[in-house]
């Protein structure tokens, strides 16, 4: 069983609540279009987004989040306090597998079934993925996917790694204390040594408007970037789109 935990944003601390609802629409489409349907969906939210979607693996759990203002920190806490809370909805299902995703990101269609095929696998990271630019017809393949993206980590966690209630202590918990560039040490993980996925897992999705950091194509200055851009770079194809679940959401 993999347990998907997707923290949104309140419509408070949005530009453009219509937009964010439509991203978190895509990604929760993308998150369902797994190969197997040994998995669950969290997503955790003040309030629930504008769907035209439901799936019977999705769970969504509405709380009175404290309202972030708009800075990195606080977005960041808001975010964190959102993905322990569905870690204490998900504990029931330890031991699992467990892929926290941004709202706004794809994964790839074939995570459920790889983790199935790895039963004793502690985990993995993703080193391999690709960064979008929204609206654009190209992406970028990364190869530090997991160094940039929240979107690249999957732990199979026993029942000792969920939270049981808010009040437990966050540091507690490496699934929601530490951030995603430091999951490839063992050392700040209790030990457990992650494998490399062998395929790209998942799309960065940039410059929507709403990303709370954003890395983006655009920008990238000098000859010896130029080259790796060009060698690095791929059209976003129509397998691309269905492996990931990637369309375009226009400005709504």
């Amino acid at each position: 069983m993999l347990a998907f935990i997707v923290p949104l944003q309140s419509p408070q601390a949005s530009s453009n609540w219509a937009m964010v609802s439509a991203l978190c629409e895509r990604t929760l489409r993308s998150v369902c279009a797994q190969t197997s349907q040994e998995f669950r969906v969290f997503l955790v939210c003040n309030e629930a987004p504008a769907l035209s979607f439901r799936h019977p693996a999705l769970t969504i759990i509405e709380d009175d989040f404290p309202i972030p203002a708009r800075n990195s920190a606080e977005r960041m806490f808001d975010k964190h306090e959102k993905l322990k809370r569905g870690m204490i909805a998900a504990r029931h299902l330890a031991p699992c597998d467990v892929m926290l995703v941004d709202a706004d990101d794809c994964v790839h269609r074939g995570l459920v079934e790889w983790c199935e095929r790895h039963p004793e696998s502690p985990g993995w990271y993703i080193p391999d993925g690709y960064i979008y630019t929204a609206g654009s017809s190209w992406l970028y393949r990364l190869r530090n996917f997991d160094q940039i993206c929240g979107t690249s980590i999957i732990v199979k966690c026993k029942e000792s790694y969920f939270p049981k209630a808010m009040s437990d202590p966050k540091s507690d918990f490496f699934m929601v204390e530490r951030g995603h560039f430091e999951f490839r040490d063992p050392s700040r993980i209790r030990g457990i040594k992650l494998e490399p996925l062998p395929f790209a897992g998942g799309i960065y999705v940039t410059a929507t408007g709403e990303n709370y950091t954003a890395a983006s194509l655009r920008g990238w200055q000098g000859k010896k970037m130029f080259v790796k851009k060009l060698l690095n770079t791929r059209p976003l194809t129509s397998r691309i789109r269905k492996d990931f679940g990637l369309y375009e959401v226009r400005g709504v």
